[in-house]
This record gives C-alpha cells, structure tokens and sequence, in this order.
C-alpha cells in the first residue's frame, strides 16, 4: 500500500490520500460533520463508468463507527476513474448534506 499523502492548499489538503488518484477507487479520510458532531470520514469512491463493469445505481453507504472511531463511506459514482476533481466534489458532497443517514442508499442516474 502507498504511504498516506496530503495535497497543501486545497480542500483535499485537509485529506488522507491512501491511494494514488486516477484508478477504479480511491480511498481517503477527512473530516466532516455527521450526526450532529465532527467526524474523520474512511472514504471509498469507487467509479462505476469502468469499461466492462456492469450499470448499476449510483450509491452511498455508510456504515458503523471503526474500531478507531472513523466512520466508513462508500459513494458509487458515474465516472470511469476517480480523479482529484471528483474527489474534491465527492467530498464537498459529504459535507454539506445535512441529511446523511448510515445504510445504503442507492440513485438512479
């Protein structure tokens, strides 16, 4: 796995990259509200535009706290990679939707 990475002065700047941009998924943590309080988001965006990959709804799913207290994000996303700007949008996304709930929602696109 790649050492965790950082981008200074950029809204990605406040996130944890685990993955290298411009693949299938990328994961990363950052911060943002939930619940009523400040939590460290373990992100997952997966892009589901992939040659070859069967259509299927987009899709958010969070789950139960970690062990560590982060709390784990799926998003489903109609783009064939997840670049840095999908990234920064997917994460402005997060934070600003006040009606976040834990499950699996699905969206037609």
């Amino acid at each position: 796995m790649p050492s965790p990475t950082r981008l200074k002065g950029d809204l990605l700047g406040e996130a944890e990259l685990l993955d290298a941009p411009g693949g299938p998924l990328l994961r990363l943590r950052f911060g943002g509200p939930f619940e009523g309080r400040e939590v460290t988001w373990q992100a997952t965006f997966v892009a589901q535009a992939v040659a070859g990959r069967p259509r299927e709804p987009r899709f958010i799913e969070i789950g139960a706290d970690a062990p560590d207290g982060s709390i784990p994000i799926a998003v489903g996303l109609p783009v064939e990679s997840i670049d840095l700007p999908t990234a920064r949008k997917a994460m402005i996304m997060i934070r600003r939707y006040k009606r976040l709930r834990r499950g699996r929602y699905e969206y037609e696109s």
